[in-house]
């Protein structure tokens, strides 16, 4: 997690300067960690991240895990911490708006799994966001196997997001199929012939094809 984010929630001295009672009550928790003009705002964020820091890696951890993708195994403790910082800056924004936005605000165990979606949702879009262009960097053979890696409900949010990206690019839906038929479902270019849409196609159009919208979903994830 960056330094200046954890810096901001790392506040134990301050916490002890603010006399507040701890453990606070859940709902004036959630009231002082959600009022930026609240004397006690620091120090409440303070017991938040001790009451709650746990539950987050442990939310985010298991939805990273679900990629089981061997190219992020490397540096796996680094992308739990980064997803975790976009979680608190999710929690954060707007002057907290997404606590305030938390209705059952007496309800500690419906907070749990509001959280538990919230870290899985930002984990998720992390995944997608840093995960596809590293497997199109690699080798069709290495999409392909990285693609099968990945746990089937993360895979389909991926396969969402490349036939989205593509749409926006205007690529036509025959050239989408071609990707999606050549990385998902593992066919290779004389099975993608014997197909009555893609019959007599040459190998060097479905090369062709894959390869230039590989380099529009590299180019879009760039930007």
């Amino acid at each position: 997690m960056h330094s200046s984010l954890w810096s901001m929630f790392n506040l134990h001295s301050l916490y002890l300067m603010q006399n507040l009672d701890s453990p606070l009550p859940f709902t004036q928790l959630l009231n002082y960690c959600s009022d930026t003009k609240s004397p006690y705002w620091q120090s409440a964020w303070s017991e938040f991240l001790n009451r709650y820091k746990d539950n987050i890696y442990r939310y985010i951890t298991k939805r990273c895990s679900s990629w089981n993708a061997p190219r992020l195994k490397r540096q796996f403790s680094d992308t739990v911490n980064d997803a975790v910082t976009d979680v608190f800056i999710i929690l954060t924004k707007n002057d907290c708006q997404a606590l305030k936005d938390f209705r059952e605000r007496d309800n500690e165990i419906k907070f749990l799994s509001w959280l538990a979606i919230l870290c899985s949702r930002a984990a998720g879009r992390y995944m997608r966001k840093n995960f596809l262009p590293q497997i199109l960097d690699g080798e069709i053979e290495e999409i392909k196997e990285s693609l099968h890696s990945v746990d089937p409900d993360d895979r389909w949010e991926l396969y969402e997001t490349i036939v989205s990206t593509l749409r926006q690019a205007s690529q036509k839906e025959r050239d989408i199929n071609i990707l999606l038929t050549y990385t998902w479902a593992d066919y290779n270019q004389e099975m993608i012939s014997t197909l009555p849409c893609f019959q007599n196609m040459g190998h060097r159009v479905v090369d062709n094809v894959v390869n230039r919208l590989r380099n529009i979903l590299k180019d879009a994830q760039n930007l």
